[in-house]
């Protein structure tokens, strides 16, 4: 099962009912008892092998057959063990398994099976996550697992709590926090030796921490770091073993954004394919976003149409969300801002009601965006400053750019400051703009976003302009005009993009 052998693993599993059978009367440790015990943790077994092969078909069968040979034996442990994969199985298939989790949990603590009630009460938690229920309650869960874990030495159990701790702060935006509990997993000094006091960190939950730790560095530009940790990864997790995927997804978004930063676009579409192969959501959002960027707008549209239906039917919100806000920024593109406003809105609330706070900031920078657009800076400068906080504790470097790029843009309406050099706009705003940036070419450069540098330079040299400093504006003239003989494509107007 460990290399992904599925022809070997089920007929091991198939010929040692065989064998079984055909040894069922010989001595007492094969008597009834054994033998039937056996027979039915064999049959969950194979239930348990079609359900990672995602037959689910096959395992719904077998599990049955569990359920059966375990009734008329009256055990009640191996039933337990049958329910646990029950609503795993609904889930795999992508049905709510609330009720049965539940149930599932109760009976495990009537029956004092620790690990089982353990495993479904983070099962409750993943799926409270996905349906927006609050931090503080998951949180409290996972503690109450986390005493029960401590107490039996389940490590097993440690290590995937700490794992899905850190992806459920992760998906409510808060990387600090997603930081410190994937470093408190990787130091985790009470795992069980395997021999000679070598450590065990081949599990899921490790390539889980681990992935989450090369996308947090990359979000801030430490692409050393994060090829140091993908490499380890590899070695940990060859590509052809049981958990490769996970990191192989995680390297190829990594890429994917890379060349998307630096307005490499054709390179980016290659890696669509290869993403869509490992997650089908993923890889539809990524194919919009790079025809988006190609200027094929229609294609891009019907492909974010397609996914959002797909993706209420399979409730992953935050790619709704994403899909609202692309489908925003294709309006954008003909000014169609009045559009964009309802669908930003929509993003927003749905964004709050599940707690998604990275996703919620990212809206905010869209609605702003949208209201300087229509002609009232101060409202936007005033939605601004409140996503500002969290952008600038958890965000993303992309996104601590792109906010204070909005943020100078803002402030230079409401100086009211005219690019001709009418009027006689607010010093102090346009002083606040240059700050601003100076903030934005800072982020922009350690994620080497020539576009996006290329307009820094260009508002950089109108602003020192209108101060009277020659010297500075003349300055950022000329990075302004390198970067655009290097680019070789005309820059799309300032205000059509955030």
């Amino acid at each position: 099962m460990r290399v992904q052998d599925i022809f070997l693993s089920t007929h091991s599993l198939l010929h040692y009912f065989d064998r079984l059978i055909l040894s069922g009367n010989d001595g007492k440790s094969n008597g009834d008892e054994g033998y039937g015990r056996s027979l039915r943790y064999a049959a969950l077994n194979l239930a348990s092998l079609h359900c990672r092969f995602g037959h689910y078909q096959q395992a719904d069968l077998a599990l049955q057959e569990a359920i059966r040979i375990a009734q008329e034996s009256n055990d009640h442990v191996c039933l337990q063990h049958c329910l646990s994969w029950v609503y795993t199985l609904e889930q795999m298939k992508g049905f709510d398994s609330t009720v049965l989790t539940e149930d599932s949990v109760k009976m495990a603590a009537h029956f004092c099976l620790p690990y089982l009630a353990s495993l479904g009460i983070q099962s409750l938690v993943q799926q409270g996550a996905t349906q927006g229920k609050t931090a503080h309650k998951l949180m409290d869960a996972l503690k109450d697992t986390d005493i029960l874990h401590w107490k039996h030495s389940l490590s097993e159990l440690i290590e995937i709590s700490l794992a899905q701790t850190t992806s459920i702060w992760r998906m409510y935006g808060k990387s600090t926090m997603a930081l410190q509990q994937a470093q408190l997993l990787l130091n985790m000094s009470s795992l069980e030796p395997v021999n000679f006091g070598v450590q065990q960190n081949n599990t899921e939950a490790f390539a889980v921490a681990l992935c989450h730790l090369a996308e947090l560095h990359a979000e801030q530009g430490l692409y050393g770091a994060v090829s140091e940790i993908l490499q380890h990864l590899k070695e940990q997790f060859p590509p052809h073993t049981q958990h490769a995927k996970l990191w192989m997804l995680c390297d190829l978004k990594i890429q994917f954004d890379r060349h998307m930063n630096k307005g490499k676009y054709l390179l980016a579409e290659p890696l669509v394919a290869a993403i869509s192969a490992l997650n089908k959501t993923e890889g539809l959002y990524r194919k919009a976003q790079v025809l988006k960027a190609l200027n094929r707008s229609t294609e891009a549209h019907n492909i974010l149409q397609q996914l959002q239906v797909h993706c209420e039917k399979t409730k992953c919100t935050e790619i709704i969300i994403r899909a609202m806000l692309s489908t925003a920024e294709l309006h954008w593109e003909s000014s169609g801002f009045s559009t964009a406003l309802p669908l930003v809105l929509q993003a927003l609330a749905l964004a709050r009601e599940h707690h998604l706070q990275a996703l919620a900031s990212e809206t905010i920078l869209h609605l702003a965006f949208t209201q300087l657009m229509l002609g009232v800076p101060e409202q936007a400068l005033c939605v601004l400053h409140e996503a500002m906080e969290p952008i600038l504790a958890h965000g993303a470097v992309l996104d601590k750019g792109r906010a204070m790029l909005l943020a100078a843009r803002c402030q230079m309406a409401v100086a009211g400051f005219k690019p001709n050099g009418q009027g006689q706009p607010d010093l102090h705003l346009i002083r606040l703009a240059v700050v601003s940036l100076n903030e934005a070419a800072a982020c922009f450069s350690k994620l080497n976003c020539k576009q996006r540098l290329r307009d820094v330079h260009y508002l950089q040299a109108q602003l020192h302009r209108s101060l009277g400093q020659t010297l500075q504006s003349n300055k950022s003239s000329m990075l302004f005009r390198l970067l655009d003989q290097e680019l070789q494509s005309p820059a799309p107007p300032v205000s059509m993009r955030l």
